[in-house]
C-alpha cells in the first residue's frame, strides 16, 4: 500500500514538472537582440529595462510599472520558427504571470491581426524556471511578446528560446533593371520574389531594409494590354501593400518596388530604373 501511494505521488509530481522543449531545436542567441516593454520600473537608481531579461544573468530582471495592460517584447531581427520559450523568475511576492499570453508575430503591434497566440501562462513563474511550448505546434515570427491584459507587473529575470531561423529570400545588392533582376534570380536562385500574404511581406521587409538603394524590385509586373498586375509566379494579387497615394492604374513598362525604409510599402516604378532586388531561394 505504501509503495502504491509513493508511486501515485511520484506520478502526480511528474505531471507538474517543466515539460521542456522538444529535442533537436537550437537555442536562439538573444543577447544581441532588441527588447522593449510597456514601461520601466526604477528603484534606488536602477532602471529595470527590458534588456535585463536577455543578459544571461538570472539575478537581473526586467520590470514594468503596475498598469492595466503591461507587456514585454523581443525583436529577433529575423524570422524564426519558435518551438518553446523558457522564463525564469526569482522568488518574489509580486511576480505573477498567470493569465499572460505569449504572442508571436511579424509586427511589433500587439493585436490579434498581427500576432498569433503561442500559449497562455498558467503559473505565477515566481521562483521557477518554466518552459512553454506553443499550442498546436510551432509558430513563425519576428517578435515574441509576453502580454498581460490585466492589472499587474511583467517581471522577467531571464528569457530563452529554442527554434530555427528561416531565410527564404535573399537580397542582391546589385543595381539592375527589373528585367535583368528577374533573369538574375531565375538563373542564380528560383525567381524574383512574389508576396502573397502578410507573413511573406514581413520576411521581404527584413531583407529590404538591408539594401543600399531606396527601393528594391519585387516580382510584380503590370500587364498594360490587359490592365492588371500579376506576380512572376503567375499568382494574382489578392494581398497588397501599395503606398496610400498609389493606385493600381499604371502605364506600360511599369513594375512594383518596395521602399527600403518605413513600412516597406509598394510603389510603381519604371522597369528601366535600377535597384537592388530580392530573390526567392
Amino acid at each position: 500500500m505504501l509503495w502504491s501511494l509513493l508511486f501515485i505521488t511520484l506520478i502526480g509530481r511528474s505531471t507538474q514538472q517543466d515539460p521542456g522543449c522538444s529535442p533537436g531545436w537550437e537555442t536562439i542567441k538573444l543577447d544581441d537582440k532588441v527588447a522593449f516593454q510597456s514601461s520601466v520600473y526604477t528603484a534606488n537608481g536602477v532602471n529595470y529595462t527590458s534588456d535585463r531579461a536577455l543578459d544571461r544573468n538570472n539575478a537581473t530582471c526586467s520590470d514594468t510599472l503596475n498598469e492595466p495592460i503591461t507587456w514585454w517584447t523581443v525583436d529577433l531581427l529575423g524570422l524564426y520558427e519558435i518551438s518553446c520559450i523558457t522564463i525564469y523568475n526569482v522568488n518574489q511576492y509580486n511576480i505573477d504571470l498567470r493569465g499572460a499570453q505569449i504572442l508571436i508575430g511579424n509586427s511589433s503591434e500587439r493585436n490579434a491581426a498581427n500576432t498569433t497566440e503561442c500559449t497562455t501562462i498558467n503559473t505565477t513563474t515566481s521562483g521557477e524556471n518554466n518552459t512553454f511550448n506553443c499550442e498546436n505546434g510551432t509558430k513563425w515570427g519576428r517578435y515574441v511578446t509576453v502580454y498581460k491584459n490585466t492589472s499587474g507587473l511583467v517581471i522577467l529575470c531571464e528569457v530563452t528560446m529554442k527554434g530555427r531561423k528561416k531565410e527564404p529570400f535573399k537580397l542582391i545588392k546589385e543595381n539592375k533593371t527589373w528585367e535583368d533582376a528577374l533573369y538574375h534570380c531565375r538563373e542564380e536562385h528560383m525567381d524574383l520574389v512574389s508576396i502573397l500574404d502578410k507573413e511573406t511581406q514581413g520576411w521581404v521587409g527584413l531583407e529590404a531594409q538591408k539594401a543600399d538603394t531606396p527601393f528594391v524590385w519585387l516580382g510584380l509586373q503590370y500587364i498594360c494590354g490587359f490592365d492588371f498586375w500579376i506576380w512572376v509566379n503567375d499568382q494574382c494579387v489578392f494581398f497588397d501593400q501599395w503606398a496610400p497615394d498609389e493606385t493600381r492604374t499604371a502605364v506600360c513598362g511599369t513594375s512594383a518596388a518596395m521602399n527600403t525604409s518605413g513600412n516597406h510599402l509598394w510603389y510603381k516604378k519604371s522597369v528601366y530604373d535600377k535597384y537592388n532586388f530580392i530573390c526567392a531561394v
